[in-house]
């Protein structure tokens, strides 16, 4: 798996076709797991370069709680998943006011994403205009890969959980292999 760290802007093309998930995948729980693993099934099975594409931070948040620090998650997904390219994109004024045609513009010529997975939730681009419809709209119905969310699952419930010391609730959530001790 190559590791790029870089901000949007100076994001190189690939020759060749690829599927995607876009994501801040921060606590990689079970949901996202899912994601990753269809990103993978259909990359290998259609012979894409598989793309994971996740922030420095949270766009619009200045101050943002990671479960998973960058460290951890890239040895995390490197350790779990087939991934070819693993993108930590710099959130900067650049990213935060780009367009959804700028963004899928910049998946389409600079990835090469042919198909695209996420979560029946996702947003993306300035003010969250951008969403699965509108991918649906630029890679058509075949292309977007679609998991309805479960909202019990959640970094956000991750988080709850361990404030509440519910231990098996936290493994029902997320890998065991995740949660850090002490």
């Amino acid at each position: 798996m190559q590791v790029i760290k870089t901000k949007i802007k100076n994001l190189e093309k690939i020759a060749s076709n690829s599927i995607i998930t876009v994501g801040m995948f921060d606590s990689l729980h079970i949901y996202h797991q899912m994601i990753i693993n269809k990103v993978v099934e259909i990359g290998t099975k259609e012979n894409l370069f598989r793309i994971i594409f996740t922030f420095n931070k949270k766009p619009g948040k200045k101050d943002y709680d990671f479960f998973l620090n960058e460290k951890d998650k890239i040895k995390y997904i490197q350790n779990k998943f087939e991934i070819d390219f693993l993108y930590i994109i710099e959130v900067d004024e650049q990213l935060a006011n780009s367009s959804k045609e700028e963004f899928v513009n910049i998946l389409k010529n600079k990835l090469g994403v042919i198909k695209i997975v996420e979560g029946s939730d996702f947003k993306f681009a300035y003010n969250q205009t951008g969403d699965v419809n509108y991918l649906i709209k630029e890679f058509g119905i075949d292309n977007v890969i679609i998991f309805q969310r479960n909202n019990s699952v959640s970094t956000s419930e991750v988080k709850k959980k361990i404030k509440q010391n519910n231990s098996q609730d936290i493994i029902d959530i997320i890998d065991i292999n995740l949660i850090k001790k002490g």
